[in-house]
């Protein structure tokens, strides 16, 4: 928790020191913030009294059977601040409304339009950005902004786009400036693996915040949550994993640079090159990520039928991830793993029951309490983790790696 100071100048960091202690902590008394933010109690008084006039926050009923005189209960008020959070993603694109609380009000998502136009998706995201809100009923003075999450490499404090493998035309694109001009909000531009774990983190409070998040969509990638931060690496691209040795007896994949990398054993492409091989589904045209995508939900149905050889591509793949996540978990020594991303709703179903016997045989040192699990959040996670990053951007008392333009 930060402390804040008493010094008038100071008010703004101040006032963002007892917000983010309420929105920390629903349910909060003054005293209790007070307590976690070292602030005098007048200043607590006056700070929380601009709150509610500002109807970030709002007092709440006294819990019944309360003696003498009750603390008054401070919590957010969800209608006080909007974020829009928007995950592209080379297969779909989903965009997500996220509340002062948390809660995602609302939620859409759409098919990537395959003409590798950055321009085109940009006015996509625009209107539908726009429609969003104006459905919610919201009022847009009340949306603080919109994050983006996108994949990478990125330069995140120019806000460019700099030459991601799975979006061909993609080099050097301006996507921060292009969507600030299209949309007239403040945008913020983050990696899709760093929001995902920005937006775990935040649905995780009150559990264990040292973590690996394993982002599984139409890439693989991986973040590190240590004492409650999201580490960003000294260019904001960590994660890049996709090229970790899992499987050395895995036969050539063409377009994996990397012979047996988690990437050929997981990604949807490899999956569906796999079962492609097998005659168990036709080969999709490999440069429409929509097609593979399809094709990998058709795999995974065929395996949740119960399909042999389907589900032992599957299975395979599982073997793959935990051999990743074990490389992983030996080097950073963290207690718990997640798993999610836009693909994981589709490979739960084979991979929970099996990752934590699986990655647990691979770790060198004993981990009796090592957890395994899959996200709480879903599959828009990496959407309301670029929504999240602008609600802490604007009003939580921490210095940000991001630039918004």
């Amino acid at each position: 928790m930060h402390r804040g100071s008493n010094q008038l100048q100071l008010a703004d960091f101040n006032q963002a020191v007892v917000l983010d202690a309420i929105r920390s902590t629903p349910g909060v008394s003054r005293a209790g913030v007070q307590r976690a933010s070292g602030l005098s109690s007048q200043t607590i008084s006056n700070i929380t009294r601009r709150l509610i006039d500002d109807r970030l926050i709002r007092e709440s009923s006294p819990g019944a059977g309360a003696r003498g005189r009750p603390s008054i209960p401070l919590t957010v008020n969800p209608d006080g601040a909007f974020s829009v959070g928007v995950h592209i993603d080379p297969a779909r694109l989903t965009i997500v409304l996220l509340d002062l609380s948390g809660k995602v009000r609302r939620k859409q998502q759409l098919r990537t339009p395959q003409a590798t136009n950055p321009t085109e998706v940009t006015t996509l995201l625009a209107d539908q950005a726009a429609s969003l809100v104006r459905r919610a009923g919201v009022d847009r003075d009340r949306v603080l902004g919109l994050g983006l999450a996108a994949p990478g490499p990125l330069d995140v404090q120019a806000g460019v786009v700099l030459d991601p493998p799975q979006l061909p035309n993609w080099r050097n694109v301006q996507l921060r400036s292009d969507l600030h001009e299209a949309t007239n909000l403040p945008v913020l531009l983050d990696k899709d693996v760093t929001a995902a774990a920005t937006a775990e983190l935040r649905s995780s409070r009150g559990t264990a915040t040292d973590f690996v998040f394993l982002y599984l969509g139409s890439g693989v990638g991986a973040a590190v949550v240590a004492d409650n931060q999201v580490l960003r690496g000294t260019t904001n691209n960590i994660g890049e994993i996709g090229d970790i040795i899992v499987d050395p007896n895995a036969e050539p994949l063409d377009g994996f640079s990397r012979r047996g990398g988690l990437a050929a054993a997981c990604v949807p492409e490899a999956l569906v090159i796999q079962a492609a091989r097998l005659g168990l589904l036709p080969l999709p045209d490999l440069n429409d990520y929509l097609a593979i995508d399809d094709s990998c939900t058709e795999l995974c149905t065929l395996a949740s039928s119960g399909h042999g050889g389907a589900a032992r591509i599957l299975a395979r793949a599982a073997r793959g991830v935990a051999v990743g996540l074990g490389v992983l978990v030996n080097l950073l020594d963290v207690p718990r793993v997640i798993v999610g991303g836009p693909l994981w709703n589709r490979l739960s179903e084979t991979f929970l029951p099996v990752l934590p016997r699986l990655v647990t045989q691979e770790l060198v040192a004993t981990h009796d309490g090592l957890v395994v699990q899959g996200s709480a959040v879903g599959e828009h996670v990496a959407a309301q983790g670029a929504a999240e990053l602008i609600m802490d951007h604007f009003l939580a008392p921490r210095h940000s790696a991001l630039m918004v333009g």
